[in-house]
């Protein structure tokens, strides 16, 4: 396949379009993907986070994320900010659901497609859509609890300072308000760096196992000629990641004032292979670091729907 980043928005949009059959198929089955992912986790766990759901391999189909997504909100009547939009493609499966209007930013500026989605959705849709090239830790622009939806996909775990981003995202919702994200790779499963496993299995958690020295030596031999801006080479050299744990992001956003309403965990096969095929490095990579838990080296994605509690005098 061509590169993913470098293909037109519209043939992304086209990627992550699923049938209505698979997304039958997901609802139904959901509750028993559920019940056999969470045999992966500890019972302590699932008692500390106190997941809604725990899911195998992909998770949901993008469709379903975002019904999922904006459920806490009337959504025909919602201003929606979709948070480190890129291209913009996804602004249009937001577009989709119909909502009043949808502001969409990122930190840096995708000028042709997002010109090209704005006439899209506006012509097709009958969305108004407006795009802004602005960091997430400052809207400024933005008014206060002016927007009903937050919405990001694969934009958390990129984030250096995520607190400053969700502190952000509390100001400019309306009291009632809720934000959803998925995010992951997750920085402690494999590829959590969006580059160790290249060249194999074992090397899913060089990012975690090696030293710096070690790593850089692994980095450059695997580093292509052509890495796309977005692709997991640039991420590395820039250090795009956030760091965290799916504990560490849930106390974040309960620091900054938000209620977990659900929380969804995503299982990563190639962790649960490593650790099945190279057991003796799993138990190496869980001794390395003994703040984290043995189940944060299998999680590799979380989904959230956060609700801004309404403030009654």
């Amino acid at each position: 396949m061509e590169n993913y980043y470098n293909i037109s928005w519209l043939e992304q949009d086209k990627l992550h379009q699923t049938s209505i059959v698979k997304r039958l198929f997901y609802f139904f089955s959901r509750p028993l993907l559920s019940i056999y992912a969470s045999q992966f986790l500890s019972p302590q766990t699932l008692k500390n986070l106190q997941p809604s759901l725990v899911l195998p391999g992909r998770g949901m189909p993008l469709e379903t994320r975002r019904f999922w997504g904006s459920a806490l909100c009337k959504i025909r009547e919602a201003t929606i900010l979709v948070q480190g939009t890129g291209t913009g493609w996804d602004v249009i499966s937001w577009a989709r659901l119909r909502p009043k209007k949808i502001l969409a930013t990122d930190l840096f500026e995708f000028k042709d497609s997002w010109s090209e989605i704005t006439h899209y959705c506006k012509k097709l849709l009958n969305v108004e859509i407006e795009f802004y090239k602005s960091p997430l830790e400052d809207h400024s622009f933005i008014k206060d609890e002016s927007i009903d939806l937050c919405a990001s996909d694969a934009v958390f775990e990129h984030c250096q300072d995520l607190k400053s981003v969700v502190k952000e995202s509390f100001r400019v919702l309306k009291p009632g308000g809720s934000l959803y994200a998925s995010y992951g790779p997750l920085w402690f499963c494999a590829g959590g760096d969006h580059f160790s496993g290249r060249g194999g299995l074992q090397n899913a958690f060089n990012h975690l196992l090696l030293d710096s020295e070690q790593y850089m030596k692994y980095f450059l031999s695997f580093l292509q000629n052509n890495e796309d801006f977005q692709s997991g080479g640039r991420y590395v050299e820039l250090d795009l990641f956030s760091h965290l744990s799916t504990q560490e992001y849930c106390n974040i956003f309960q620091e900054e004032g938000f209620q977990i309403k659900d929380l969804i965990l995503q299982l990563d096969p190639n962790s649960l292979a490593f650790k099945t095929e190279f057991f003796e490095n799993f138990r190496e990579l869980c001794n390395k670091h003994t703040n984290k838990y043995e189940d944060d080296f299998l999680i590799s994605a979380n989904l959230v729907r956060l609700l801004k509690p309404c403030i009654f005098p």
